[in-house]
């Protein structure tokens, strides 16, 4: 058995009863005491109200009256966390904030190893930068819940996105995109894209986005240094027409 599987199986274990002891547990998982005792103490980590007592037997119980619950997390759920902790620790005026970074660390140490590195994949496509200008905060419009919905799916999947855009000027536009990373000066955000059709990089400001559809059969490989290397040379090219 996985230790991951092994930690959930002694965490079902210790729910379903009032009191039990470290060798029954050892039994029943076919594992040494040894192992019991260090998988106790990674779930007490994690938080779970484990407690042992001394003598013959040592006696292992939960403390009841704390609550706790088996909580499984997606990995949406998971990108929104670790979203909410990083620009609470970024505004370090903010109350608490240090308190959510340290709570977040508890959540990803406590994941299997498979969903920690897919989190951290995601994240590492996330950029956190300056807040918005006054000019960007003035004009910002709300972003629907369905193009929020449209651009969490093709991010995290990798899924290429079409869509209506918006640019400053009210022209608009269609696009098929890859979007590569997410550019975050709160209250706004970009996606840092692969234009297909116009076979270069783009930055397209969510609240301008109309009708977003999810490409389900146009997967890409997310390579944000890539595109940002991009992005660089053609801002340091002369300009051309119809850019």
């Amino acid at each position: 058995m996985k230790r991951v599987d092994r930690l959930a199986e002694l965490a079902a274990l210790l729910r379903g009863r009032e009191s039990t002891t470290v060798p029954l547990l050892a039994e029943e998982l076919a594992v040494s005491e040894r192992t019991v005792l260090r998988d106790l103490a990674t779930l007490r980590d994690q938080g779970q109200p484990i407690l042992t007592e001394s003598g013959h037997g040592g006696g292992v119980r939960l403390e009841r009256d704390r609550g706790i619950v088996a909580v499984h997390f997606s990995i949406d759920e998971l990108i929104a966390l670790w979203m909410a902790a990083t620009l609470s620790a970024r505004a370090t005026s903010l109350p608490w904030s240090a308190a959510a970074k340290r709570a977040l660390d508890k959540v990803l140490a406590s994941l299997p190893r498979p969903r920690a590195r897919l989190l951290q994949a995601v994240s590492k496509r996330v950029v956190v930068g300056r807040p918005a200008s006054p000019r960007v905060y003035a004009e910002l419009g709300q972003a629907s819940p369905l193009l929020l919905a449209a651009v969490e799916r093709c991010f995290t999947a990798s899924l290429c996105v079409a869509f209506e855009y918006v640019d400053r000027h009210g022209a608009a536009t269609e696009r098929t995109v890859e979007p590569h990373g997410l550019l975050v000066e709160t209250p706004a955000f970009y996606l840092l894209a692969r234009d297909l059709e116009k076979r270069a990089v783009r930055i397209f400001r969510l609240d301008r986005i109309r009708r977003a559809r999810v490409l389900e059969d146009r997967p890409f490989t997310a390579d944000l240094d890539s595109v940002h290397a991009e992005l660089l040379a053609q801002r340091a090219a002369p300009p051309s027409a119809g850019a």
